[in-house]
C-alpha cells in the first residue's frame, strides 16, 4: 500500500465553463504527446464516450497513418458496432473492425487464462485488441482508461452516499441482512469494515466473506481475520462524496486491476498501452475542480461531454452506459473447456458450474474461480515436479 499514489483533491476551480474548456485543452495536448512514436500507432475504439473522444482527437492531430481497432459481436446486446460506425464515418483512417465469434474466443481462452496470471475479470478485451494490433504491425494503442475514475463515470459515484449511510448500521444488522440472498445483499457484511475499505468491498467485491469461506473450505471467522490484518487505508471522509468515489476507483480499482490487467494482457503481444486521460497535468487539473462542478448533471462524465460536445455525435454520449463486455455468460455456458476446467476432479467445481447455469453465479465469479483452480493446480504440479 505504501506504493500507491494517494492523489489529493481540492475545490479550486468552480466555474464550469472554465473547467470544461481547460479539460478540452489539456486532453488535446495529452493525446498529442501520446501520439509521438517512431512506429505505427492505433486507438482502441469501443464506441463509447472515452474512446470516441480519444479517437476524434487523434484523427484531428494525426493527419495520416492513424489506425482504429474495434471489436464487435454477433450478439447484438453486447455489440457496439453501430456506435463505432458513427465515429468511423466522421474520419478518414485505417479502420480495423474485428468480429469476435464464440469459437475464436473459446479457442484462445486457455492461453488467456495462462497469461492472465492471477484471478481477475478484466483484461480479456485488451488481450484481443492487442493481438489484432500486433497483426497490423502496430506497437502502441491509446486506451480510454482513467476517464471514468476521474470524472464520474461509474455507478459508485451515485451509490457511495447510500452505502456510507448503510455503513453506520449496527454490525449485527449488516451481518443479518447479508444473509438475505442475492449477490449485492451478500456483500452488506463488508460494511462492518470502517472507511473506504468496507465501502469498496461492498461496491466492488466479487464474493462475500461467507462465499470466500465456502470456496476455500475455511471458516468465515478466518476470512474476517485476514481482512482485519490488512493495512489501513487513509481516511477520506473529509472529501466530497464524488471525490471519495474518485479516490476509491483510482487508487483501488484502476491501479490494482485495470492498469495491471491492461499491462499484462497487452505485453502478452508486445503492445504498449498508452493512457492519455492519466497524463499528470490532466489528472491534477481534474482533482482541482470543485465536486459540485465536476459531477453536476444527470449524465455521468457530464463535464467531459460538455468539453467535446461539438466533436462528439449525440448518439455516442446520449445513451445508457454499456461498459465494454463480452457475451461471457452465453459463451461460458456452452463451453466444454470451461466445464472441464471447473469440474474435473472437483465436486465443488461442479456445483459452481451448475449454480452459474442457473443464474446464481455471475460470469466474473466463475472466471475468478477458474483462474484460482488453474493456478493452484499449476503450483501443485510444479511442486511435484
Amino acid at each position: 500500500l505504501q506504493s500507491f499514489a494517494f492523489y489529493s483533491f481540492s475545490e479550486r476551480v468552480a466555474d464550469k465553463a472554465v473547467a470544461s474548456s481547460t479539460i478540452a485543452d489539456l486532453l488535446r495536448k495529452s493525446v498529442s504527446d501520446h501520439l509521438v512514436a517512431d512506429a505505427p500507432i492505433g486507438v482502441f475504439l469501443s464506441g463509447g464516450i472515452d474512446s470516441g473522444i480519444l479517437f476524434l482527437l487523434a484523427a484531428e492531430l494525426k493527419k495520416q497513418g492513424l489506425n482504429s481497432l474495434s471489436l464487435y459481436f454477433n450478439e447484438s446486446e453486447y455489440s457496439e458496432k453501430r456506435y463505432q460506425d458513427i465515429l468511423l464515418d466522421q474520419v478518414n483512417c485505417q479502420r480495423h473492425q474485428y468480429l469476435l465469434k464464440e469459437d475464436a474466443f473459446l479457442d484462445a481462452l486457455p492461453q488467456i487464462l495462462q497469461q492472465m496470471d492471477q484471478p481477475s475479470c478484466d483484461g480479456i478485451n485488451t488481450w484481443f485488441i492487442s493481438k489484432y494490433a500486433k497483426e497490423q504491425g502496430l506497437k502502441a494503442v491509446l486506451s480510454g482508461i482513467g476517464a471514468d475514475e476521474l470524472l464520474g463515470g461509474y455507478p459508485s459515484f451515485n451509490r457511495l452516499l447510500p452505502a456510507s449511510l448503510l455503513q453506520k448500521a449496527p454490525d449485527a444488522a449488516l451481518q443479518m441482512a447479508s444473509r438475505g440472498g442475492g449477490r449485492k445483499l451478500s456483500r452488506l457484511s463488508y460494511l462492518k469494515l470502517e472507511g473506504i475499505t468496507g465501502l469498496y468491498l461492498f461496491l466492488r467485491g466479487q464474493f462475500s466473506p461467507n462465499d470466500i469461506a465456502r470456496q476455500l473450505d475455511a471458516s468465515e471467522r478466518e476470512v474476517w481475520q485476514v481482512l482485519a490484518a490488512q493495512p489501513m487505508l487513509p481516511a477520506v471522509d473529509e472529501l466530497a462524496k464524488g471525490n471519495q468515489a474518485s479516490w476509491m476507483e483510482t487508487n483501488m480499482y484502476m491501479q490494482n486491476q485495470l492498469l495491471r490487467d491492461a499491462d499484462v494482457m497487452s505485453m502478452a503481444h508486445g503492445i504498449e498501452i498508452r493512457v492519455p486521460f492519466l497524463d499528470h497535468r490532466f489528472r491534477s487539473y481534474c482533482h482541482s475542480i470543485a465536486a459540485d462542478t465536476k459531477y453536476s448533471g444527470t449524465i455521468g462524465k457530464g463535464l467531459l461531454i460538455d468539453a467535446f460536445k461539438k466533436e462528439l455525435p449525440e448518439p455516442i454520449w446520449n445513451r445508457p452506459k454499456m461498459g465494454f463486455a463480452f457475451p461471457f455468460r452465453e459463451w461460458f455456458a456452452g463451453s466444454e473447456f470451461v466445464k472441464e476446467q471447473l469440474c474435473a476432479g472437483d465436486k465443488k467445481g461442479g456445483k459452481n458450474f451448475d449454480q452459474f447455469l442457473k443464474g446464481g453465479l455471475h460470469w466474473s465469479q466463475l472466471l475468478s474461480l477458474m483462474l484460482v483452480k488453474s493456478k493452484t493446480e499449476s503450483k501443485i504440479a510444479g511442486a511435484a515436479a
